[in-house]
């Protein structure tokens, strides 16, 4: 059951707590934070900046083969900068690693962002 909802989601945002996988759909939290106001933020202030937020953590994540390295620079060259990323009211970030990928490539200082509050996980595991 939990494994078919979250092969549903297209997106997910997920984060250990309290030794529980917690897993949100980052298309939901997009919607909620629809009317939030969207502030400039420094890149540097990022921490996932600087850490493996693609190749570690779970067991369905992918080595880093250089396809896989070439399947998310693909994805950082076709980021659409139009949207500001996500992040948690605490500066985690939820949604918008190539984005701001493709923003220190291309030599900015600076990205918009969002945060948000989470609501209670979709799913724990």
């Amino acid at each position: 059951m939990m494994e078919e909802l979250l092969s549903r989601m297209k997106h997910k945002h997920g984060r250990i707590i309290d030794g529980r996988r917690h897993v949100w759909d980052v298309e939901k939290l997009w919607a909620l934070s629809m009317n939030l106001p969207v502030q400039k933020i420094q890149l540097d202030s990022i921490k996932e900046l600087d850490q493996d937020c693609w190749f570690t953590g779970s067991r369905n994540t992918p080595i880093p083969s250089i396809r896989n390295v070439a399947l998310h620079c693909q994805r950082i060259i076709n980021a659409n900068m139009e949207y500001p990323i996500l992040l948690c009211s605490d500066g985690q970030l939820i949604d918008g690693g190539h984005r701001i990928a493709h923003a220190w490539i291309h030599g900015q200082n600076e990205i918009d962002a969002v945060y948000l509050a989470l609501p209670p996980a979709d799913v724990i595991q």
